[in-house]
């Protein structure tokens, strides 16, 4: 197994798909490298002040014992072959491929920065990276967990969330761990039996709802997990918590905006967007709206959670 390459794909010239295809053909060619995953292909609006039609979008997770720079070779050659004739920087093209993540590297040259620097401002890049660690990346799942196929998935989505926002926002390979961990764990125990949930739970709250983020803490501690900011995240994620770490925080997004959920998919997906350059703001909104939930659900508002709320909302909201 070699490395994951994330490769973003982009066309806005001629035949869209064809160009899309082609570039996907020619990088699923390449010796010693196989194709884990596409993207959903969207259709975008163009980025910088060239007045252009609209571009394809997909981007597709390579694993692959190439180098970087021969995957950078391919994507070229892959350019040239539909007929890209750079020129303007912003300008329309037949096929852009750009690598957007290779492994856990970082490169600083001329020709090529990965991760690449545009992922914190692309939403759609965003989005297709969370989409592909949530199709592939499962096993962060612990073996302790007690989950639906369905629970999984959400987990997966959300793990795969903060890892893309880590990513994004140039945080450290062990920060990044720290959110993904807590993520894996925070519902890892959410459709065990509620008798079960009491038992371990080492914070009992009279809300059975509640009782699996206090009890997957407990477990995590019995299995190794020693960071007090994941744990306080995992034990908190259904409230909010004014101690929380970056690890707390992220989760308590993510868990509300991964892209699964249901209800107001658009507004969640421009929100998810912001984070890696606007995490307060998103932060508070989000806060907002889990707290106008439980109001308008009739949810009793335990301390804790009011604490959060104190801590992060605006005194003038």
């Amino acid at each position: 197994m070699g490395e994951w390459a994330f490769v973003a794909l982009g066309s806005n010239v001629g035949d869209r798909a064809a160009h899309l295809e082609a570039g996907r053909h020619k990088l699923a060619t390449l010796p010693r490298t196989a194709v884990l995953a596409e993207s959903t292909i969207e259709e975008t609006v163009p980025i910088g002040p060239v007045k252009q039609g609209k571009f394809l979008n997909q981007m597709v997770l390579l694993d692959t014992e190439q180098a970087p720079t021969e995957i950078l070779e391919a994507a070229q050659a892959a350019e040239r072959e539909t007929g890209r004739v750079r020129e303007d920087r912003w300008g329309p093209r037949t096929l852009d491929v750009d690598i957007v993540r290779f492994g856990d590297r970082n490169i600083r040259r001329s020709d090529l920065t990965v991760p690449h620097p545009e992922l914190a401002r692309r939403p759609f890049w965003l989005r297709e990276h969370t989409e592909l660690l949530a199709t592939v990346n499962q096993d962060g799942v612990p073996a302790w967990a007690q989950i639906k196929p369905s629970r999984q998935a959400h987990i997966q989505r959300v793990a795969a969330l903060v890892e893309t926002w880590a990513i994004a926002m140039g945080k450290s390979v062990d920060e990044r761990a720290r959110w993904t961990r807590a993520a894996f764990m925070h519902d890892a125990v959410r459709d065990a039996p509620t008798e079960e949930l009491a038992r371990w739970s080492d914070r009992r709250w009279d809300i059975p709802k509640l009782f699996h983020g206090p009890a997957a803490a407990m477990l995590a501690a019995e299995h190794g997990e020693t960071d007090r900011g994941v744990l306080n995240a995992i034990r908190f994620h259904s409230l909010g918590y004014a101690g929380w770490d970056d690890a707390g925080r992220m989760l308590y997004m993510a868990d509300y905006l991964e892209p699964g959920r249901t209800f107001k998919r658009k507004r969640s997906a421009k929100l998810a967007a912001r984070v890696p350059q606007d995490s307060q703001g998103v932060l508070i909104h989000v806060v907002r709206k889990r707290f106008q939930w439980a109001i308008e659900q009739k949810r009793k508002i335990l301390p804790e959670a009011a604490e959060f709320w104190n801590g992060v909302v605006p005194a003038s909201s």
